[in-house]
């Protein structure tokens, strides 16, 4: 066996007539081959860096960052106990992810998890009665009339394909036959 001298930093060795990256073993125990290296090549880990020594003594080295801030308030009993629910809810997240279960991470203002259940429910609903107004607080009519009327245009072009001849989807079929009452809002809103 050749004799090998030691490893650069980015473990070339080098032996009589070659260069190689010797065998090693990956994580799950197989073994990546010896690899040759290219005579007159240096990986950028092992090209030394110029430095100049009057430079060097001149420049100032940086101050070390601050330390981070300790927070000394206490802490009401409330934020202790949302602390809580936050760290309950970080381990229940990584024992549904380790178990392999998707984990809902939808949360609301109030920091309270959705139930799965609520938010298709909601959305459903919203996809079906699309035209109505939501029933958080008012809206603005002349929104309200520009959504109207952007429906508006999608049902033309939806009607325009199928006078083209095109194989339309139920739900677009439903949207055209909605027309009608999208043309009946848009007229009570205009008024």
């Amino acid at each position: 066996m050749a004799a090998l001298t030691p490893k650069t930093i980015s473990g070339i060795q080098e032996r009589e007539d070659e260069r190689v990256i010797p065998m090693t073993r990956r994580p799950d125990g197989t073994f990546r081959k010896e690899r040759k290296v290219r005579p007159g090549y240096t990986p950028p880990e092992d090209v030394t860096k110029y430095t100049n020594r009057v430079l060097e003594s001149v420049r100032p080295t940086p101050p070390p960052p601050p330390p981070p801030p300790v927070d000394t308030t206490p802490k009401s009993k409330a934020q202790l106990k949302n602390d809580k629910r936050k760290a309950k809810r970080k381990e229940e997240a990584v024992a549904a992810e380790l178990a392999g279960y998707p984990t809902a991470t939808a949360t609301n203002n109030n920091d309270t998890p959705k139930s799965s259940t609520t938010t298709s429910d909601s959305t459903t609903a919203a996809a079906t009665d699309s035209t109505e107004a939501p029933a958080t607080g008012p809206v603005d009519p002349e929104k309200k009339l520009r959504a109207l009327n952007k429906k508006l245009r999608q049902v033309e072009q939806l009607k325009e394909r199928q006078a083209k001849g095109e194989t339309m989807l139920p739900e677009q079929l439903e949207k055209i036959d909605k027309m009608d009452d999208l043309l009946a809002q848009i007229a009570e809103l205009s008024l």
